[in-house]
């Protein structure tokens, strides 16, 4: 015998069915590109956001797995916690639902239609003071909006509230460091294995970024560069080209200088940033200073090296 489920409205990734919701559930992949502000690379920027080039997305009755090269990502609505796993480290880390104390500035939304792969969607903008994302998202795959209830990571719980529990397809995240893409290139309705959803056996600790992350380093103790710099700096350049103002005692000039240190340590891109505020010979002596540095030791994300950029103000100063 067949029997036949008679729904009114049928949508491409969740059915209406006497009032009832079937939420999505299946797998999403993502192409993901990204560029950076601070002329890194697009390996760098992956880097820095655990992120690769293709990013597969699992969704099964609230429950969330985000993998990609670099991580995995966990979303447990249960415990109102994401977990995350990187690469190169064998620890779980966890964040609570309310870990972005952020404060969104603006949300604007757009009826008009835009097609990503073939699904209908609409656009919502959420921004805060220094992030921003540009979502297109699709009304006919949904999510249970409750999913997302209290998760003001990305400020999820607001993306929920506004699209309904819309499932998006395109998303445009922009930092100040760096601009990432994701772009759906495949949405497949299918059973999810509950597995997928399982915890890997490690040790869990709280996520603090701060300890995850190493800043380049000049060789040696906190007062190595200071010292680097003080010795090797040309005395006699500041004598000429910083003016000693009548009647006071002492004058200085600051030139800011940035500056690249790749995965290896070594310095590259050296630029002024106040070219034109100080004299030629001062810049030249700061460029020189940085270039004749020895090898760094490089910035580390999450595990990896990564080229990074560094901002460095040198000082010349004349006293009488």
């Amino acid at each position: 015998m067949i029997k036949l489920l008679i729904c009114p409205v049928v949508l491409l990734g969740s059915l209406v069915c006497m009032g009832q919701v079937k939420y999505f559930e299946g797998e999403l992949q993502y192409a993901v590109s990204a560029y950076s502000r601070q002329g890194l690379s697009e390996q760098d920027i992956f880097k820095m956001l655990a992120q690769g080039p293709l990013l597969s997305v699992y969704m099964k009755e609230g429950r969330i797995r985000r993998s990609n090269s670099r991580a995995e990502e966990y979303y447990v609505p249960g415990e109102k916690k994401v977990y995350m796993k990187f690469a190169r480290i064998d620890t779980l880390y966890w964040m609570d639902y309310s870990a972005d104390t952020s404060t969104v500035t603006g949300v604007t939304k757009s009826d008009s239609i835009f097609k990503v792969d073939q699904y209908p969607c609409k656009v919502i903008t959420i921004r805060t003071q220094n992030v921003s994302w540009r979502y297109y998202y699709s009304p006919d795959l949904l999510k249970d909006p409750k999913t997302d209830s209290g998760n003001t990571i990305g400020h999820f719980d607001i993306f929920d509230r506004e699209t309904g529990g819309a499932v998006y397809l395109w998303v445009r995240s922009e930092y100040p460091f760096a601009v990432h893409t994701d772009s759906c290139v495949r949405v497949e309705v299918k059973k999810i294995d509950d597995h997928v959803f399982d915890l890997p056996a490690l040790p869990k600790k709280k996520f603090e970024i701060g300890s995850l992350i190493r800043r380049a380093k000049f060789p040696g103790n906190s007062n190595s560069w200071l010292n680097y710099l003080q010795g090797n700096l040309d005395s006699k350049i500041a004598g000429k080209y910083v003016k000693l103002p009548k009647g006071q005692d002492e004058a200085s000039v600051t030139v800011f200088v940035t500056f690249i240190v790749n995965e290896s340590g070594l310095i590259s891109d050296i630029r002024v940033v106040n070219q034109n505020e100080v004299h030629p010979k001062l810049a030249a002596e700061a460029v020189r200073v940085i270039q004749e540095s020895p090898r760094w030791q490089p910035t580390e994300w999450y595990g990896e090296k990564v080229s990074a950029l560094v901002r460095q103000p040198i000082v010349f100063k004349v006293t009488r």
